[in-house]
């Protein structure tokens, strides 16, 4: 794991939880479009996990903590599905390939739901899923998860890959370690 800055750390921290923040409890705020923004809140959680592990975690613990004085439920989304997601992505993606990010945050995405509809008991699809037929739930939330995560694997590959495009990121090859530009 690479080494940053405290200034740095605290900056790019900062930052990134707010778009957290922002991103997942627009719901709240924007009852019908928030709906859309929410799965954009695993972003900022995958590049910081990209830039560092360790940033990434606490990107998601701190959205986390303030999501809990919006509104405690939204927290718990966060915790339990997208900010999971955006941790797993953001450590695999780079640094085991593909396949392997694909295989892990499916993994993450499925256990989250589960946990979140049948021990919290907050259905992951609202009314869609019956709680009475678990072995179709398990199956819908598992096909579901490989489906969401391929798509959000494939694009934050596009976007990162943009980013270093832009000369916004740097990727150095011999560590795979995603690093922002110094900006002069």
């Amino acid at each position: 794991m690479k080494k940053i800055n405290k200034m740095r750390f605290i900056s790019i921290g900062g930052i990134l939880t707010t778009i957290t923040v922002i991103f997942q409890a627009a719901p709240i705020f924007l009852p019908a479009i928030g709906l859309l923004f929410s799965p954009l809140s695993t972003l900022p959680i995958a590049i910081a996990a990209f830039y560092n592990i360790s940033l990434g975690l606490t990107v998601f613990f701190s959205s986390a903590f303030i999501l809990v004085l919006v509104n405690v439920q939204e927290a718990i989304i966060l915790l339990f599905t997208t900010g999971l997601l955006g941790i797993v992505l953001g450590i695999f993606l780079y640094r085991k390939g593909l396949f392997i990010s694909i295989l892990y945050s499916s993994i993450a995405l499925s256990l989250g739901m589960i946990s979140l509809t049948y021990i919290i008991g907050i259905s992951a699809f609202g009314d869609f899923i019956s709680f009475e037929s678990i072995p179709l739930t398990l199956f819908l939330y598992t096909l579901f998860s490989l489906i969401y995560v391929s798509t959000w694997n494939i694009c934050l590959r596009k976007f990162i890959n943009y980013l270093i495009r832009l000369n916004v990121l740097t990727l150095n090859p011999s560590t795979k370690a995603i690093e922002f530009i110094h900006f002069k």
